[in-house]
């Protein structure tokens, strides 16, 4: 489910510009260069407009006009409420653990009441006036490790810690208002199936750590048969929600059921875990989810006796000279807000490009510039409140637009019935959200395991094999003999174009894709360095154009770096879904002559 499906193009064409009529709409485009040259089937949408500013945020807003009706009415069914309640389990728990986290690095500056006051308002302000509402914003990993080298910064230079924010949320929010009003977006499209399938790698495995780490971690603080049973909640979770997740693929049940089991799959997970919980109270102790009592700020001022205001603005604190630091920290924070840019352009049209591909079924056009605009104006003015960043999330917004489909599993591939896609479904994830700051006792119930179980579930949810990405896919190929490779080759015309080339050379590049994935990984151990690691991500962008071509040939990287063939077949039964049952029997062969 994480591949842009973007197949590279013979580089030897050339195309002056020329002015297309868009298929959605009849509205002017531009293709340069980068079209021809680059990559092929890129969403037509993200080349905007030909007029010089702002020209595809109109266009977005132009196109979304015909749907203000149906963006409502479409929302009103049950899946809306599946959906939304599936999202808010999987994206609250790690908002709130992250918020946690920023509030010990940051000895209290920031905690869970700016996380989820920051996920309910960019959410709600995103879901209602961008043209892509589906795509989840939230503060995310990145984001947090972002915001405590940003702490550990100003406790360097020995300057405010909300002024440091509050600019690079100015930086921030401008570059990504200039990115979206200059149509820059299309140069997403450079980013391949190469880089996305690391990248996906790379953020579903850090949650896997995070869930995992935190599981660990709970040995060294409390009394080991809390930390036992609260590996147990988190292992019960996991289990529960992968079994509910595949429910419509057994055959116990009639098919109402199983699908709406299917559904609730995490909802229904925590459900039980609480109830474990509450059964073997009187026995063990269970640490649960501490929120805030009320609508006020983290930070207590010791110095006046009080909270912190909301507004902090952007002007520095004078020093003991007189002198005053606002000028140090507009240049501080212009520098530190590249990597940042950096990661939320590819991070947020990713998640764009993949919650709108058109295997995923939607009806209601692509819009990636609008998206944008909202996501730059949210960083723009909400960290001069204290609140951190926020972007589009991975896995969640993809994952988000999966449980919002109904699909018909009466043929194979499933194909896409119907996506109940409506501003409706992110509004009530973001109202949920906030209803945890009105009514904390709600999700104070939840058990701290069981927030390590969601995060770990999640990650797993993105990369098991079988599930869309060709990486985890050709991993598990790593450990297949050679003399399957011919299984696979009989089903590459609707699974694995790859599947054709000599074993030797799929194992290189996929050696390669994890070296690359290493890098990642790597720079997260790096100390203050550890701020610049979208920056090697992007350095994977000419490697990709400029190095692969010397090590293979252009046939091989049209089978390699391509999406799956059943994407350009048919956009309504292109489900990746069915991935595990054409990988099966490979890895059933692989693991019998194993055995």
């Amino acid at each position: 489910p994480y591949s842009l499906g973007l197949r590279p193009r013979d580089v030897s064409k050339k195309n002056l510009t020329s002015h297309n009529e868009s298929e959605r709409g009849g509205i002017p485009h531009t293709q340069s260069w980068l079209e021809e040259s680059a990559v092929d089937h890129i969403p037509q949408a993200l080349f905007g407009t030909n007029a010089p500013c702002f020209g595809g945020i109109f266009r977005d807003y132009q196109m979304r006009s015909h749907f203000l009706k149906s963006d409502i009415i479409d929302g009103l069914s049950f899946k809306t409420i599946s959906a939304g309640l599936f999202m808010f389990c999987a994206t609250v728990t790690s908002t709130v653990a992250l918020g946690n986290v920023l509030y010990y690095e940051s000895n209290g500056k920031v905690g869970i009441t700016e996380y989820l006051v920051l996920q309910s308002v960019s959410g709600m302000f995103h879901a209602m006036f961008s043209a892509c509402p589906l795509p989840v914003l939230r503060p995310t990993g990145p984001i947090t490790a972002f915001m405590i080298d940003l702490y550990g910064l100003s406790e360097t230079l020995n300057v405010d810690y909300y002024a440091l924010i509050s600019w690079v949320g100015c930086w921030v929010g401008t570059f990504l208002i200039i990115i979206a009003a200059l149509d820059l977006a299309r140069y997403i499209a450079l980013c391949t199936r190469f880089l996305h399938d690391i990248y996906a790698v790379f953020v579903c495995t850090i949650y896997i750590s995070d869930g995992i780490i935190g599981m660990w971690e709970r040995f060294d603080l409390v009394e080991w048969d809390q930390a036992f049973f609260a590996f147990y909640l988190a292992l019960f979770c996991i289990l529960f929600s992968l079994a509910f997740h595949y429910m419509d693929r057994m055959s116990i049940f009639t098919p109402v059921i199983r699908q709406v089991i299917a559904d609730y799959a995490v909802p229904l997970a925590v459900v039980l875990c609480v109830w474990v919980s509450y059964s073997v109270k009187d026995h063990v102790s269970v640490a649960r989810i501490a929120l805030p009592r009320n609508l006020e700020p983290t930070y207590y001022d010791e110095d006046l006796q009080q909270k912190r205001s909301w507004f902090q603005g952007i002007s520095g604190s004078n020093n003991d000279d007189g002198s005053n630091d606002t000028m140090t920290l507009a240049i501080v924070s212009a520098i530190a807000s590249i990597p940042i840019v950096a990661l939320f352009y590819i991070d947020h049209l990713f998640s764009c490009i993949l919650g709108q591909k058109s295997e995923l079924g939607l009806q209601k056009g692509e819009y990636y510039h609008s998206s944008l605009f909202i996501t730059g104006i949210c960083n723009l003015v909400l960290p001069s409140f204290g609140l951190p960043f926020v972007t589009a999330s991975l896995p969640h917004s993809p994952q988000f637009i999966k449980s919002l489909t109904d699909y018909d599993k009466s043929c194979t591939p499933w194909k896409v019935i119907h996506v109940h896609e409506s501003r409706l479904a992110p509004m009530l994830v973001y109202a949920l959200c906030f209803t945890c700051l009105v009514v904390p006792s709600f999700i104070e119930m939840c058990p701290e395991g069981v927030v390590n179980g969601i995060l770990t579930f999640v990650g797993l949810q993105g990369i098991l094999p079988g599930t869309g990405n060709q990486l985890i896919d050709r991993c598990v190929l790593l450990l297949t003999g050679p003399s399957q490779f011919s299984n696979l080759q009989q089903q590459s015309d609707s699974q694995a174009p790859y599947a054709e080339l000599p074993w030797r050379r799929v194992h290189l590049y996929t050696f390669l894709q994890l070296v690359c994935l290493a890098a990642c990984w790597g720079m997260r151990f790096t100390g203050p360095f550890a701020l610049a690691f979208p920056l090697v991500i992007v350095g994977f962008v000419p490697l990709r154009l400029m190095v692969l071509p010397k090590i293979f040939s252009e046939f091989e990287l049209s089978k390699l770096d391509a999406g799956d063939s059943s994407s350009s077949s048919d956009s309504s039964s292109g489900d990746e879904f069915d991935g595990g049952k054409k990988m099966a029997p490979i890895i059933e062969d692989h693991y019998t002559e194993m055995t």
